[in-house]
């Protein structure tokens, strides 16, 4: 799960909370900001704590982009009372909690609780994996379009890696990274590429809103939240 740094909140106030939608696009891309789904043509704006539980409806802390199969997964369960219970990609590292591992997304518990010995950021890990369900495998694509794009996405990143150590050339380079930002799922072209330093350096320019600061001087997530 990509972590994202949204900024400071770029209005003093809106009346409604579509208004935040092209300011959540120009800081943290077209992204669903859990699974990484490409959401360019269905953005839905995504209450962190569900408005209708109290949830602010319009405040910048409390906006996030999503799909519409994680919002629907995660519908109303998160609430003001619970809200610091998850591990919230806008604020903590969730690249060292939620790698990919080939195409699916996974909770790195040993990592997690060499970090925190406590075991309060695996279980905060793993209440939001399960609320929004990264990893439903569902029998149809209707059910959960995210696991067959995954799949999908997956192999394109396969083959482009093996073009790309086969002839590294900056053209290539390019064409890859603009077919990553085309196809989302930013987890996993990191993965497939993780060891060409070259390339995660530029995933990470190119995603927008990617917290550098979790990330060290090759690409790769530093153990930290």
């Amino acid at each position: 799960m990509r972590p994202i740094d949204k900024g400071a909140s770029p209005y003093v106030s809106i009346s409604h909370y579509s208004e935040a939608q092209p300011y959540l696009k120009d800081r943290i891309g077209l992204y669903c900001s859990y699974c990484g789904f490409e959401i360019s043509h269905v953005p839905e704006i995504e209450h962190v704590a569900a408005k209708s539980k109290g949830g602010s409806e319009t405040a910048w802390n409390n906006l996030l982009l999503g799909c519409k199969y994680c919002n629907t997964r995660k519908g109303t369960t998160v609430t003001p009372a619970n809200v610091n219970d998850y591990l919230w990609p806008d604020q903590y590292n969730t690249a060292i909690a939620f790698p990919c591992i080939n195409e699916i997304p996974v909770i790195d518990k040993a990592k997690l609780d060499l970090i925190d010995p406590s075991g309060t950021a695996y279980q905060k890990a793993e209440r939001l994996f399960n609320v929004v369900g990264l990893g439903n495998r569902p029998k149809t694509k209707l059910e959960d379009l995210r696991f067959w794009k995954r799949s999908e996405v997956y192999q394109c990143a396969v083959r482009a890696a093996k073009r790309w150590k086969s002839n590294p050339t900056e053209e290539l380079k390019e064409s890859t990274v603009e077919l990553a930002k085309a196809m989302g799922f930013f987890s996993i072209w990191m993965s497939v590429f993780d060891d060409v330093p070259e390339m995660l350096l530029a995933f990470l320019d190119a995603f927008p809103g990617t917290k550098r600061t979790y990330y060290d001087a090759d690409g790769h997530p530093l153990p930290i939240l």
